[in-house]
């Protein structure tokens, strides 16, 4: 596709982001994004937007007909699920954020529509349990909302974690290794469920990458600056850091179209996140070139993207900046393709 075709298409793809609350998606927003690269990337990231965008992003449609096949499963309500769903609990103990209270609403709407019924009236002794998120980073979020809520569960019922997209890493570290033995000893199970993965587990598979990670690079003096950073706060924290790409990882492409075009992208969003990181005069340690994390490296590197809101796990140049700031405001200095809803704290 030439380069109006592909904007269009884009356009298309991401029409319903935060549709009512920003200005709509035009070829005109995408195009003013892109030409923030260099001229010889602009076509290549193009392209490659439009080809993960129409993979990996999830416009409403989506979610809703991923939350009716949930609430329509035979796996978790049996062969009537209208007559077990009153007897689940939806939790709504998110403690920071409003993806849970939306998707909630959202499952209210097609149990209304598919059943007659609401999820929202309470049950003294709930059969089980439904946790609805958006997305599993980390695992840290869900790990820390359970904990805290996890008291009030009756022993011996279910907890089902259901989210738009989870990245594997979390599901080892914080689901099975932390959240399951803690379901247990109170005698509960945990099962999950999902519509989108994300193999980024480098200990388990060294195949398979489905985050961006860029390889070295030696010409661009923010990326340095940023790299002995990491390096420094590193070696005070006594922590190996992850900076660049293995050469070996990943071996099978399966989130870019080839991995020559992974490169490209990855490398010229690397050194606009560098250049971005560099504009606030007290960075927040998590904030990466690559996207928001707390261990020390360049960025998360997450594709996670819903009609909703974008994560900051995403790289920075996808969501960072607000160009209705002054000139003299860091956020000015870059335009963003999907200008992000912050998460306040609950608490």
């Amino acid at each position: 596709m030439n380069r109006q075709n592909l904007l269009e298409s884009i356009a298309t793809t991401i029409s319903d982001y935060r549709l009512g609350e920003i200005p709509p998606m035009t070829t005109d927003h995408v195009d003013r994004w892109v030409s923030q690269f260099d001229n010889d990337e602009q076509l290549i990231i193009l392209a490659e937007m439009n080809y993960l965008l129409s993979k990996y992003y999830i416009s409403k449609s989506k979610a809703e007909s991923f939350i009716t096949e949930i609430l329509t499963s035979e796996i978790i309500f049996g062969k009537n699920p209208s007559e077990v769903i009153p007897s689940f609990q939806f939790l709504d103990i998110q403690r920071k954020g409003s993806s849970q209270k939306d998707l909630l609403r959202l499952a209210n709407e097609i149990t209304m529509r598919q059943y007659g019924i609401t999820i929202n009236k309470p049950y003294s002794q709930p059969l089980g349990y439904i946790y609805l998120d958006d997305c599993l980073f980390s695992g840290s979020t869900v790990y820390y909302d359970i904990e805290r809520w996890l008291d009030q569960a009756i022993p011996n019922t279910t907890i089902y974690l259901i989210f738009l997209g989870r990245h594997i890493s979390g599901v080892s570290y914080y689901i099975d290794r932390k959240l399951i033995p803690l379901a247990q000893r109170r005698s509960l199970s945990v099962k999950t469920g999902y519509f989108l993965k994300f193999d980024n587990n480098i200990s388990r598979n060294q195949e398979i990458y489905e985050c961006l990670w860029s390889k070295e690079i030696f010409d661009d003096e923010l990326v340095n600056n940023f790299v002995k950073i990491v390096n420094e706060n590193s070696a005070k924290k006594s922590v190996n850091p992850r900076i660049f790409r293995p050469d070996r990882l990943p071996n099978t492409e399966t989130l870019f179209s080839t991995p020559e075009v992974r490169n490209i992208v990855e490398s010229a969003f690397l050194r606009k996140g560098a250049y971005i990181t560099s504009l606030p005069e007290n960075r927040q340690p998590s904030m990466r070139p690559m996207g928001y994390e707390y261990l020390e490296s360049l960025g998360f590197g997450s594709v996670f993207i819903t009609y909703r809101n974008i994560a900051n796990n995403c790289p920075l140049v996808l969501w960072w900046g607000d160009t209705s700031y002054p000139s003299s405001h860091p956020f000015s200095k870059w335009y963003p393709l999907f200008p992000r809803k912050v998460n306040q704290s609950t608490n």
